[in-house]
């Protein structure tokens, strides 16, 4: 450092460089040379006007050390530039000329004309971190991509620092930019060369994966596009089998002028080069390729550089992969490399396929030959001592093969032991290998696990063994991976039915040999569907991990998932919304319920999910051994049977198994199974019930009621069958059959002379909300040849006000065609008169809860009263439901009621006796 000049010799000494530890690197040299610069900077911004020339600074020292400063950027490739706000005047040093391409000679760019320079989709990134530095005063630091003319798109890194004077103002940017494409293109390389790794490893099949490696190359190092070109052995030709990206004009144009087919032979062009050395190739200028060249200009893809590299396995070229860019670049030694690597690695893997192939298919001839083809070899006596190893055995464990021979198969397996060898050799005289499970030891110390092989084979006469090692890492990794996979739930990493019941039935081995106790709750969310209904299944799978993680969290200290095997408590996701949880070793059953009601507790507190606030609750069925069974299938079917008593008694609630809920649950589920199949069976029937005149007792309608014959439990109650068809969604082809049927027979009776009354049929709410509701209707209509006004149908105040708009407009739709409308049982929702008022309704029908206990009921006498007089006002016809005596039958003549229905003019009859009794009805009340 005695040569150096004062201020380059006490900069370096600030910054902690001498003479014996100079700057070694380029980080280092851009430390210093930001220092300098930063110091040179203040010093001729605080320099008062013609002090500079009084201090001993000659001008041939500031020239040297300007020079010398200059050549160490050079080295560093390291480039100084600066920016005066108030004269808006720039400063570049020649390397930042030399990165950027441009003429030393020529005026720096503006900072636009720069900004030009920057690739698109940096320039906002860059835009940002300026304006912060030119007007918050902060350190500018970034990376971004320059589109160069002559070496195309570099990476660059900028560094900036602001200069204050001593009022606080900014007064100069200056700072230092760097070409670091070297470093990007190593990530790139790396990441591309573990991708495809990664890629191989995952071992897809090879007509998906080659096509995916050509589109993972070119999306990661920026090739405009790439192709794949595969020996075809019976045509003795390479062909392009495959190119990408798809779709895109113009290289489809290129692919399609290219040839698709060329022979082992061939010398020409790009991919000639490659088949005749067997090495990756560069074209730095495609349009001078001879093969090539013709296609670029014939399809104007625009296409200025290529590369390609032979997927190599031995002395075969198996394929090429060849990529184009339209970006001028330069050949990079490195990507060649890296392209060499990967086509080994690519032919190695299909080496490795199509040997799985061949023995797959003569798997019988050569079973003696797979037993034995594993990945290294090792011939050693009876002792062990190593005699022969191939060189798949010296790169597995890092030795060289003349180490490896002067060791034993003990020092190179961590388990087996001389013993072990002499106790293995009686079994090996019988020419059958012995397989055995091991761990081999690196020579760095590292260890991994073996499949080892072991059996005899004579050399010179001489009874040796041969062990065959096959390196089991990727298996055990897998192996655990799918063990995970196969006792997990994917979504909230639960253990799953599978693990659970294997859980349970050990459980329950130990408490049966303990005389312990243990208890199964089976969970389920109350009306989940909801929420998927409405938020959508990725809300509903974010609430089930919530849930999961709730449920796992309140149990007890004690408690934890099933992840820990050897926890008292697990709780297990079955699928769906359903949860199990297994509490063992509990002395009384107060403890279970209070394990129960936490889960409530915790469940139902509030959720923000999609910006909307959730309150979840549960139903919870309790089972406990050995009281409610002694096996894992009984338990977990009876807490499913008190789980789904919860949901009868309301929801939000546990309850535990008793033995009556199991003749309960047999019943429901025979009913939903029966039912499933009683339309087919023809099970179903209809009866039909009198609306009648309530001045003059004629028949002025009827109502169309489904009934089923069930072939074991006889004639079911509606009030049983009709809510499971509800829940289980049969309710939709059961409403449609009711439809079809009432039509059929009313046209039936018309046809042959019955008087035209009107007949009424339910609509379910499920049907109601469907699309073409209306088209099904007027089809039915048609089928059967119905007039349209002689059908009535009857919806409930809750399917009128659910939807309003839609459904003024299936009302309107069906009222416009004749068809007459009922709101049944009237005045147990939440309706009015006045919000019905507004929609196409015909009939409002009493409901009979009101009917029952008048006249004698002031209060229900007093709302019947008002429903009619408010129905007779909107010019709505009125229907008592559920009348059963004449006393009801008088009130409601009086008050003005239209029509009445129950059983004290008719009860529910099948279609002959309905018949036999609206003949006579009409004949009794017929006008004298």
């Amino acid at each position: 450092m005695a040569g150096m000049h004062p201020l380059l010799q006490h900069q370096l000494e600030r910054l902690g460089f001498s003479e014996a530890a100079p700057p070694a690197s380029a980080k280092q040299w851009s430390r210093l040379l930001a220092a300098i610069s930063e110091a040179m900077a203040d010093w001729e911004g605080k320099l008062p006007a013609g002090m500079a020339s009084q201090l001993d600074f000659p001008n041939r020292d500031l020239k040297d050390l300007s020079d010398r400063l200059a050549e160490a950027q050079r080295i560093a490739g390291l480039g100084y530039w600066s920016f005066t706000p108030a004269s808006r005047t720039w400063y570049w040093s020649d390397e930042c000329f030399r990165i950027c391409d441009l003429e030393a000679t020529a005026a720096p760019p503006d900072y636009r004309g720069f900004r030009r320079m920057v690739q698109r989709r940096d320039r906002p990134g860059l835009r940002w971190s300026v304006d912060r530095m030119l007007h918050a005063g902060l350190a500018l630091e970034l990376e971004f991509r320059l589109h160069l003319p002559k070496r195309g798109m570099r990476w660059i890194r900028v560094l900036g620092r602001t200069v204050r004077d001593d009022t606080g103002t900014i007064t100069r940017l200056h700072g230092t930019i760097m070409d670091v494409t070297a470093r990007k293109q190593v990530e790139v390389r790396q990441a591309v060369e573990h991708g495809i790794t990664r890629m191989l490893a995952e071992s897809e099949a090879p007509s998906v994966l080659l096509p995916a490696i050509v589109q993972t190359i070119c999306e990661r190092v920026g090739w405009a596009c790439g192709a794949y070109w595969a020996l075809n052995r019976e045509r003795n030709a390479y062909e392009r089998v495959s190119a990408w990206p798809p779709g895109n004009p113009l290289m489809d144009a290129f692919f399609a002028a290219c040839p698709s087919q060329v022979p082992p032979t061939m010398r020409q062009g790009l991919l000639g080069r490659v088949l005749e050395t067997g090495t990756p190739a560069w074209a730095g200028n495609v349009a001078l390729d001879p093969v090539l060249g013709p296609a670029v200009a014939a399809s104007h893809a625009g296409l200025r550089v290529a590369f390609a590299f032979p997927i190599q396995a031995g002395a075969q070229i198996r394929g090429v992969m060849e990529f184009f860019s339209r970006r001028v670049q330069e050949m990079d030694p490195d990507m060649l490399r890296s392209a060499h690597f990967i086509g080994r690695h690519i032919a190695q893997y299909l080496e490795r396929r199509d040997a799985e192939k061949g023995l797959r298919q003569s798997e019988a001839h050569f079973r003696a030959l797979v037993e034995q083809a594993t990945d290294s070899f090792y011939v050693h006596d009876s002792d062990g001592m190593l005699l022969d190893v191939n060189q798949h055995a010296c790169h597995s464990l890092g030795y060289l093969r003349e180490e490896l021979l002067r060791m034993s198969m003990m020092d190179i397996d961590a388990k087996l032991s001389p013993e072990d060898l002499k106790q293995l050799g009686p079994g090996l005289t019988t020419g059958a290998p012995t397989a055995i499970e091991s761990v081999h030891r690196r020579k760095d110390g590292t260890e991994f696990p073996v499949e080892l092989r072991i059996g005899p084979i004579l050399i010179d006469g001489k009874e040796c063994m041969l062990s065959l090692a096959r390196d089991m890492t990727e298996r055990v990794r897998m192996q655990q991976h799918i063990e995970h996979l196969a006792f997990h739930d994917s979504l909230t990493n639960l253990p799953n039915r599978a693990m659970f019941n294997r859980h349970l039935q050990h459980a329950i081995e130990q408490a049966d040999r303990h005389k312990r106790r243990l208890a199964v709750l089976f969970v389920d969310l109350d009306r989940f569907k909801n929420v998927n209904d409405t938020l959508g299944h990725g809300a509903g799978d974010v609430l089930l991990q919530e849930m999961s993680r709730r449920i796992s969290h309140c149990l007890r200290t004690s408690d934890v998932v099933a992840r820990n095997r050897t926890s008292e408590d697990i709780v297990a996701r079955l699928g769906g919304d359903e949860f199990v949880v297994l509490i063992e070793s509990f002395t009384d059953g107060s403890q279970v319920a209070e394990v129960a009601q936490r889960i409530l507790n915790v469940m139902v507190k509030e959720y923000i999910l999609d910006g909307q606030l959730i309150h979840m609750t549960a139903s919870i069925g309790i089972s406990i051994f050995p009281e409610d069974g002694r096996h894992d299938f009984t338990l977990m079917k009876h807490a499913d049977i008190a789980m789904y008593r919860a949901k009868d008694l309301g929801k939000n609630r546990y309850e535990f198994y008793s033995a009556w809920m199991n003749g309960h649950s047999a019943r429901s589920l025979a009913l939903e199974s029966g039912l499933r199949r009683a339309i087919e069976r023809n099970e179903l029937a209809l009866h039909y019930q009198a609306k009648v005149d309530s001045h003059n007792g004629r028949i002025a309608g009827m109502e169309a009621l489904v009934r089923w014959r069930h072939p074991e439990l006889g004639l079911v109650p509606p009030d049983q069958f009709i809510p499971l068809a509800e829940e289980t969604g049969l309710i939709v082809p059961l409403s449609r059959w009711v439809l079809n049927e009432a039509c059929r027979q009313h046209a039936e009776w018309v046809n042959a002379g019955f008087p035209p009354v009107r007949i009424a049929v339910n609509l379910s709410a499920r049907q109601f909300v469907e699309d073409g509701l209306c088209e099904e209707v007027f089809a039915t209509l048609a089928l059967h040849g119905l007039d349209a006004r002689l059908l009535e149908l009857e919806i409930t105040e809750s399917m009128v006000m659910a939807n309003t708009e839609r459904t003024f407009e299936a009302l309107a739709r069906l009222r416009s065609s004749g068809i007459r409308i009922a709101i049944d049982d009237f005045g147990v929702g939440y309706s009015s008169l006045s919000q019905l008022k507004q929609f196409p309704v015909d009939v409002i029908k009493i409901d009979r809860s009101f009917i029952r206990d008048i006249p004698g009921d002031p209060s229900d006498a007093a709302i019947t009263d008002a429903i009619i007089a408010m129905s007779k006002r909107l010019k709505v016809i009125t229907v008592a439901e559920g009348v059963e005596t004449p006393h009801q039958w008088h009130f409601l003549r009086e008050h003005g009621c239209d029509e009445i229905q129950g059983y004290y003019f008719c009860k529910p009859l099948e279609a002959q006796a309905f018949l036999a009794y609206a003949l006579k009805n009409m004949e009794e009340t017929a006008p004298a």
